[in-house]
């Protein structure tokens, strides 16, 4: 288990979103859906699905500008 600081160590990637998936799955498992450690989990991975809708949402502009002179 990560944290929020080691989120965003890393690039993100769609393989480090699904490593997290997972984790939380297991944790709901273990330890019941209601546990804190799985609420955590799922907390970390809405973060990450987030990171990188915002990355993609800024990539696809950012070549919108550039397409646009062409």
């Amino acid at each position: 288990m990560g944290g929020v600081y080691k989120l965003f160590s890393r690039k993100i990637t769609p393989e480090i979103i699904e490593e997290k998936r997972q984790e939380m799955i297991e944790l709901a498992e273990n330890f019941g859906i209601n546990s804190l450690l799985t609420i955590q989990a799922s907390q970390e991975l809405d973060t990450l699905l987030n990171a990188l809708t915002k990355t993609r949402e800024a990539e696809y502009f950012s070549l919108q500008k550039v397409y646009r002179y062409f």
